[in-house]
């Protein structure tokens, strides 16, 4: 009987540090992602109507289309022109690029 109370409570114990690993790593993760996905310390973009990064409210949560692959991605890690309706969006450089070729 007490073998199997400590085998309950050492699993427990083993439970909640192995959980609390997995928190610390999935923070560390989470940050890589927004820092590749050029998060808020990333520099603004250039040229007009255009804008990279992540951005406040539910824009931030709309996947868009990239017009030149098909790949759908949350709208504040696309490249944007125009503005409402008339805009495109694009997933990276690289599409922007083979669009305007």
């Amino acid at each position: 009987m007490i073998r199997y109370l400590l085998i309950t409570v050492f699993s427990l114990l083993a439970l909640t540090f192995f959980r609390a690993i997995m928190g610390v790593v999935q923070k560390a993760v989470v940050n890589e992602v927004k820092s590749a996905m050029g998060g808020e310390d990333a520099p603004p973009a250039a040229g007009p109507n255009r804008s990279s990064g992540p951005s406040a409210g539910p824009a931030a949560t709309t996947l868009r289309k990239c017009v030149s692959c098909g790949t759908y991605k949350p709208e504040g890690a696309m490249i944007r022109y125009g503005s409402g309706d008339k805009s495109i969006f694009f997933c990276s450089a690289e599409c922007e690029k083979k669009a305007n070729a």
